[in-house]
């Protein structure tokens, strides 16, 4: 089976990323009024159909029907104001209370930090074996979930690394891999033992890699 992403959510943790150490950031809404369903805040960012959470700060609340930890969808109205809707593409929730001390946040994009370098590894592997069958190996599966980890940090402002030296040591040891080490683990099924190895000295890729006896190279 192809999979999309060579890692999930639950192998960022596994490989890297310590649990408690990221939140999503956010900010307190200026006002929600009940009258207009609209909510302000000074440069907000949004786009419409952009993923929001609301919760009540210490002593505040929340406009009512609003739910803290229920996922929304703003609706951008200008630079400074907006409304949410329950759905992506939907109306504006009419409000009946006005909220005070209101926070507004966003998920941080897991899945698309997690999809961004799945193809990054994808870049240092022969056009023919992408994307990976499943189960992919662990060695990929790691790496991929230790460069999403470290740039998931680096969004949420907990870390001050620099990811291009990081990148640099995977497309490394990818191109390692690629002169001819296994990308397989001997303990997966058959069809999934493939190694670079083999395909290298037969097959000639699209992209231009040069093939030798015992491996290939990048040009």
């Amino acid at each position: 089976m192809r999979v999309t992403a060579y890692a999930t959510r639950r192998d960022l943790y596994r490989y890297g990323l310590p649990r408690g150490t990221l939140s999503s950031e956010g900010r307190e809404v200026s006002s929600s009024v009940a009258s207009t369903n609209v909510l302000t805040l000074t440069d907000h960012g949004f786009e419409t159909d952009d993923e929001v959470l609301v919760r009540a700060l210490e002593d505040g609340t929340l406009s009512a029907p609003l739910v803290a930890g229920t996922t929304y969808y703003a609706i951008r109205l200008t630079a400074d104001t907006f409304s949410l809707a329950t759905a992506a593409a939907g109306s504006a929730i009419d409000l009946t209370t006005n909220g005070t001390t209101m926070w507004i946040s966003t998920e941080l994009p897991f899945d698309d930090v997690l999809e961004f370098y799945s193809r990054f590894v994808d870049a240092f592997i022969p056009a023919h074996l992408v994307p990976l069958e499943s189960p992919c190996p662990v060695t990929v599966v790691a790496l991929v979930a230790e460069l999403a980890a470290k740039k998931l940090q680096l969004l949420a402002g907990v870390s001050s690394v620099v990811m291009t030296e990081l990148e640099l040591a995977a497309k490394a040891q990818l191109e390692r891999w690629a002169k001819g080490l296994p990308l397989r683990d001997a303990a997966v099924t058959t069809s999934a033992s493939k190694a670079i190895s083999s395909t290298l000295s037969s097959v000639a890729d699209p992209r231009g890699w040069h093939t030798s006896t015992g491996g290939g190279s990048i040009p």
